[in-house]
């Protein structure tokens, strides 16, 4: 993935998407049978064209629809950061496959991404409710969006009734932690922080248990980050090159400085401490400023390409442009070239929790420290 230039760029110059004209896949996507349209789809969705694919899927539907086919259209969905349209076609196809898991799973986190914490935490607790609890994960996102609600009784009772499964990844501290949220911290604690670093370095994992303590969570990769090529931007990188190998070397991955303020301020309305997750490089290093301290994720590269290898994303699987380049520039990315708190991130997820939060909690008002240090 290629890092943009550190000249500002605000995603409002230009229009997103607008060249881009889908008429030809529209009127051949009604004229295909269903085993053409499962060709089309499959192609499209390989080449990165991710609404070309959504219009061969939502054909394909109405010939053979089925759950699978559902929560692939949503995931197309959610890629292109169209959340509205993901709703709809999970809310149809509950109508045929209620309580479906996966399914249940898919809406709740969609409605997370579309900001509706009241429909995201109703549906978690779903998911919880149909059947046995595979991990934290949902847990967790329970946790998080009923502290947004402001629901504190329910996440007592929640986190007392899970606490056999919970045990089983976290120490008893960070139990009562999650029981008791911001309240057990410090009340100066810095309003804006960031946490960067390689793909792969557990970012992610970190804000989910941040999120349930009750940090505001900005996931750049969802609310910031766009592909660019010139004055144009999207979240899909097809959208701007079509394929073209010349369009391809042009196109950069972005936080755009009207996205990203955009976001810290709708974060910073939540009135508790925010923290912005994702990114490192240039595309970070000309918006640290903003933070009042950025932490930085690093393990070394053979965790990288396990954790990569288990995630299996499209953009970073195993023989991929994203993952070689993921595991190439490991040792280049570190050390962060902003001044940050560096973290060894091949531990267990509380102990990296634990020293950001301690940090946090006897760090004085004010920039981050001039030098990065080490954090073991």
């Amino acid at each position: 993935m290629t890092m943009a230039d550190p000249a500002p760029f605000t995603s409002s110059d230009a229009p997103a998407f607008a060249s881009r004209d889908l008429a030809s896949h529209r009127a051949r996507a009604v004229r295909l049978d269903e085993m053409q349209l499962r060709k089309a789809m499959a192609r499209r969705h390989g080449l990165g064209d991710m609404r070309a694919a959504v219009l061969y899927g939502e054909s394909l539907f109405q010939v053979a629809p089925s759950a699978a086919l559902a929560l692939q259209l949503a995931r197309f969905h959610r890629q292109c950061r169209s959340y509205q349209q993901a709703r709809a076609v999970l809310a149809k196809a509950s109508a045929h496959w209620p309580d479906h898991p996966d399914m249940l799973r898919l809406q709740a986190e969609i409605a997370m991404l579309a900001k509706d914490n009241d429909r995201a935490a109703a549906l978690w607790l779903r998911v919880l409710q149909i059947g046995p609890v595979a991990g934290v994960y949902p847990i967790l996102q329970a946790i998080g969006c009923l502290r947004r609600c402001g629901d504190e009784a329910q996440v007592h009772a929640l986190v007392t009734a899970y606490a056999p499964v919970l045990r089983a990844t976290y120490p008893t501290e960070a139990l009562t932690l999650l029981q008791t949220g911001l309240t057990g911290l410090p009340h100066d604690l810095p309003g804006l922080s960031m946490i960067t670093g390689n793909n792969g370095t557990g970012k992610t994992t970190v804000g989910h248990v941040l999120q349930a303590i009750g940090f505001t969570i900005v996931d750049a990769d969802t609310e910031i980050a766009v592909f660019r090529r010139q004055n144009h931007c999207s979240p899909v990188r097809f959208d701007l090159t079509g394929g073209d190998p010349k369009a391809e070397a042009q196109t950069q991955w972005d936080w755009p400085d009207d996205r990203f303020h955009a976001a810290c301020a709708v974060a910073r309305r939540a009135d508790r401490p925010a923290i912005v997750i994702g990114g490192f490089g240039r595309v970070v290093s000309r918006h640290i400023a903003v933070a009042d301290h950025v932490f930085h994720l690093t393990v070394p590269t053979h965790v990288i390409a396990k954790r990569l290898e288990k995630r299996n994303s499209p953009a970073h699987r195993p023989g991929t442009q994203g993952y070689a380049a993921a595991l190439r520039r490991n040792a280049r990315a570190a050390v962060p070239e902003y001044p940050a708190t560096i973290l060894m991130a091949n531990r267990p997820v509380w102990q990296i929790c634990s020293d950001i939060l301690q940090t946090l909690g006897h760090l004085p008002k004010g920039r981050p420290d001039a030098q990065a240090h080490q954090i073991i």
